[in-house]
């Protein structure tokens, strides 16, 4: 199983990475949570998006709020049970300013048959490792 969940986020990544949101939106199941790491330093630690409808402004807000964002794996790694550590570097340009970004980001995806269930982000690949009980 854990192998398959591992897949489950290398597929949604890579529709993320083609624009295809049918795609990307059928590997999630309808309550998913997705914890972002900006909205949360923004908004709150309890800020979120929620369900399908939450994908779809994420997939918003991040595909018009941010120019030329794109995420590049550097590793997936099962970490036990349900759940998947997806080790990462993004690269956006703020539409306003112009100004281009890149920085590392972890996520800790939970997925239960078949769907992820939550993901959560961090800005470093060492607080996902520790929040997924896998620190190095």
């Amino acid at each position: 199983m854990s192998q398959e969940n591992v897949e489950i986020v290398q597929r949604m990544l890579e529709a993320w990475q083609r624009d295809d949101f049918d795609a990307w939106v059928a590997g999630a199941d309808r309550n998913v949570e997705w914890h972002t790491v900006l909205e949360r330093a923004v908004e709150g630690p309890e800020s979120l998006y929620r369900g399908h409808e939450g994908l779809r402004r994420l997939w918003h807000d991040y595909r018009t709020e941010l120019r030329d964002f794109r995420i590049e794996a550097d590793e997936i790694r099962d970490a036990g049970g349900d759940c998947v550590v997806l080790l990462a570097r993004i690269w956006f340009r703020g539409v306003a300013s112009g100004i281009e970004s890149e920085s590392p980001i972890g996520m800790v995806v939970t997925v239960r048959r078949g769907k992820m269930v939550e993901s959560i982000d961090y800005l470093t690949h060492q607080e996902a490792l520790k929040a997924a009980g896998l620190e190095e």
